[in-house]
């Protein structure tokens, strides 16, 4: 059975807790695991990117030089691909990235990275974050007692909280995320995931 610490809300530590297995005690499916952070990561990319083929720069029309009689060898246009400032020859044109992953195999991919994390000793959970203004420090301060400055905190909440919300924002290396929006990728990028108790029992309710 997976255990986490549990902290009070101001980061002082209280005692050992058990996960759900159902979420934190799976079987670990690495190449779902690879196959949610490739298509995550693909479906970032905006697919923009473009170059200029011969037929869109500038120039063109009259021969460069004659026919023959040059020694060199024949061109049709100063577009060519080979000219300086000609076109580029088979350049990237835009394209959508975006691929899709069926529901099961997000969700595999989900309990595989929070049982990592839970075999890590990477969970914790705390019975809130009492961060009583939208100030910074405060919640610094609760990281700090609880000895989780440095690295990337990943931080799980059931509902938005205005002043801890406020209070992430200038924090470094700290992203706060609903329950029902936290995914694979995001689990497996951060050195510690932070959960609330109330944030934990939505995730077995919202996302058993």
């Amino acid at each position: 059975m997976a255990k986490a610490k549990l902290y009070t809300p101001e980061g002082a530590y209280k005692q050992d807790v058990e996960l759900p297995a159902s979420h934190f005690d799976v079987e670990v499916s690495e190449p779902v695991l690879f196959q949610a952070t490739y298509i995550y990561l693909g479906n970032q990319r905006q697919g923009t990117h473009k170059t200029k083929n011969r037929s869109e720069v500038s120039g063109g029309g009259k021969k460069p030089w004659k026919q023959k009689g040059t020694g060199g060898a024949r061109q049709g246009s100063n577009t060519a691909p080979q000219f300086a400032r000609g076109g580029k020859a088979h350049g990237p044109q835009p394209r959508k990235y975006t691929k899709d992953l069926s529901q099961k195999m997000k969700q595999k991919a989900f309990t595989s990275a929070l049982t990592l994390k839970a075999r890590e000793n990477s969970v914790s959970v705390f019975e809130g974050l009492g961060v009583s203004a939208p100030k910074t420090s405060q919640l610094a301060g609760i990281l700090k007692k609880a000895e989780m400055t440095g690295g990337k905190n990943l931080i799980v909440i059931d509902q938005p909280e205005g002043n801890l919300l406020l209070a992430a924002r200038n924090l470094p290396n700290t992203r706060i995320e609903r329950v029902q929006d936290v995914h694979a990728y995001v689990l497996m990028n951060s050195e510690r995931v932070i959960f609330t108790t109330s944030a934990l029992k939505a995730l077995v309710e919202v996302r058993g």
